[in-house]
């Protein structure tokens, strides 16, 4: 016989906030079981995400990536397996080309062949001329061998990921992850493509800055949500204000037809 076993989320017995003005009490305890506090939080907008500026690696991963842009570099972005990985190169990939880089490729590793993220025998494996720079996408941050045998091989690196570092970090040239000791971005539960999402939300701000872009013509990011959203669902990270901000965007596109071929295919 199988035993099914119902777990209860413990909710609070007084609800803070101005978010339960009006609302039904099932759906008081649904948004106090997600820790909705304000009415902000039930519709989010993307102007309440957390702010780029307080995610750490981004200043020396924008300088590598602006100088690859400027020089005409070779970028290969280097994905993962699964879900999230497989949207955060799709999301590199056309994110970097709206940005301005023209050479711009994708590797996923073969998972027997090559096993997980950025490994001696993927770096082995990669097609002559190298690539300039190397950019990990939910992967990377235990990929210590890998990391070393791609500088070795005179390619830089930039590692982006969000799982949880070793005491051992590699040695990249630039590392982007919220849950490094010490970060002080806000929330720790971004998926890979969420880093991935905010390295280029970094990038287009300094490349705006530095007058690069003609009135009118700055790259609409937001286009790119709909992989975002899938991406995050699929791993199955916390939806934190961030994380739900993010998927309610992307949701939004999908739903109005507005997404990536690819996603459009699923739908």
């Amino acid at each position: 016989m199988t035993a099914t076993r119902i777990r209860r989320r413990d909710v609070p017995q007084q609800f803070p906030g101005d978010a339960w003005d009006g609302q039904h009490p099932v759906m008081r305890r649904v948004y106090a079981a997600r820790g909705v506090e304000t009415a902000a939080e039930i519709a989010p907008g993307l102007a309440q995400l957390a702010r780029p500026e307080t995610l750490g690696g981004l200043d020396k991963a924008c300088d590598l990536l602006i100088e690859a842009i400027d020089r005409d570099q070779r970028i290969l972005v280097v994905g993962d397996f699964d879900c999230d990985g497989a949207t955060g190169a799709a999301l590199a990939v056309r994110g970097l080309r709206l940005l301005g880089a023209q050479s711009v490729d994708f590797e996923v590793p073969h998972r027997l062949q090559h096993g997980y993220g950025l490994s001696p025998a993927l770096v082995a494996d990669l097609p002559q001329p190298l690539p300039d720079l190397l950019i990990t996408v939910d992967s990377g941050i235990a990929c210590v061998a890998g990391v070393k045998a791609a500088r070795d091989a005179g390619c830089r690196v930039i590692v982006t990921d969000h799982h949880l570092p070793s005491e051992r970090l590699p040695e990249a040239d630039a590392i982007v992850n919220p849950n490094q000791e010490g970060d002080a971005f806000p929330s720790k539960a971004l998926a890979g493509v969420g880093v991935m999402f905010y390295l280029l939300l970094a990038l287009r701000a300094r490349l705006r800055a530095d007058g690069r872009f003609e009135a009118g013509r700055e790259p609409d990011l937001s286009v790119l949500l709909d992989l975002v959203a899938v991406g995050t669902v699929a791993d199955m990270v916390p939806l934190d204000q961030n994380n739900r901000t993010l998927v309610s965007a992307g949701l939004r596109r999908i739903r109005a037809g507005r997404c990536q071929p690819g996603i459009a295919a699923l739908a």
